[in-house]
């Protein structure tokens, strides 16, 4: 697993390796913005605006954003 790719999150491009998953792509990026996903307070969308899983996996280019929960 040493090749690394790179995702955006929350307009921030950040660098994991290929096969992690969402959960780790929200840590590295900052990890009281998984902690508020784990428990709930934000929800996690695709450049699509569709929900994505903490498992979900991702490729090299994909964009997460998040955004607090309500109103949905």
């Amino acid at each position: 697993m040493g090749e690394r790719i790179t995702v955006t999150v929350n307009g921030s491009p950040v660098e994991i390796f290929r096969g992690m998953k969402v959960k780790h792509a929200l840590i590295a990026f900052d990890q009281k913005t998984y902690a508020a996903a784990v428990e709930g307070r934000i929800l996690v969308e695709d450049s699509h605006g569709f929900r994505i899983g903490l498992e979900g996996t991702l490729s090299n280019g994909a964009t997460i954003n998040t955004r607090p929960r309500g109103g949905e």
